[in-house]
């Protein structure tokens, strides 16, 4: 094995383990937190979903930074990172958006929760076919090296959509619709996905500078960025079928 491709290894399998890890360490608070901005700020209650989802943002899960920064190393510039991070948190948003609204109609007789297992199996399989593609796929005798199709992390933005906390959005709408228009409930999943956005991309972009500077080899950075997103992709498909065989989950007795 090449002294680089040790070194891509090397740096892939760091991401992994320290997404891993603060993933894993992460207690579910955000049930409770949330509960308890949306009974502080009132009246304010759209505010307080944005907020909310600034701290689902910071939060790694499945469908936060800890997953965006696979796709945003694989990026050239700081542009190209927004983007990636806009794409995918642009697919959630817009399935919470349309969830939230037919949550303000249907009262929340759906018991998201049940998906979550599901939901990371089928974002661990999306994760290790983009993983494999990039990484086997013959793009070595182009000038570019590949990095993530839009297309790509847009299908798999609207899989995770599903998963993780998207149950606190349909929580937050049925809480909020005796406060609300029914018509206006869109606006719940809008600035949760607002506020996700945001604070996924300051990480996203901090940590994309960070690496970036310190490896000084945007190639080697890229090509950690898809072992990383392969070796995640195994990890979440782990979480499902963990989920699957355990009754309770590692973070139910927080609530």
């Amino acid at each position: 094995m090449k002294a680089r491709d040790r070194r891509v290894w090397i740096l892939g399998l760091v991401i992994a383990i320290a997404v891993m890890m603060a993933v894993m360490s992460m207690p579910q608070v955000l049930k409770p937190v949330a509960r308890f901005i949306v009974k502080s700020m009132g009246p304010y209650w759209i505010l307080a979903v944005f907020i909310i989802g600034i701290i689902h943002g910071l939060k790694p899960d499945e469908h936060t930074w800890s997953i965006t920064i696979s796709y945003g190393l694989m990026q050239r510039n700081t542009r190209g990172v927004i983007t990636a991070v806009a794409v995918f948190a642009g697919a959630l948003t817009l399935v919470w958006t349309l969830m939230s609204a037919l949550a303000g109609q249907l009262m929340g007789l759906l018991d998201t929760s049940l998906l979550d297992p599901y939901v990371d199996i089928i974002v661990g399989l999306t994760m290790i076919g983009v993983a494999a593609y990039l990484v086997f796929g013959n793009h070595e005798h182009t000038e570019e090296v590949k990095t993530a199709d839009y297309k790509v992390i847009w299908i798999h933005g609207l899989a995770a959509a599903f998963g993780g906390d998207f149950f606190i959005v349909l929580i937050l709408t049925i809480a909020l619709i005796p406060l609300i228009s029914p018509g206006l409930s869109f606006l719940v999943g809008l600035a949760f996905g607002i506020g996700s956005l945001i604070a996924q991309s300051v990480i996203v972009i901090a940590v994309y500078k960070g690496i970036v500077r310190s490896v000084r080899d945007w190639g080697t950075v890229a090509m950690a960025g898809r072992i990383a997103l392969g070796i995640l992709g195994l990890f979440m498909i782990g979480l499902g079928v963990t989920s699957l065989i355990l009754p309770i989950e590692w973070g139910d007795t927080v609530y």
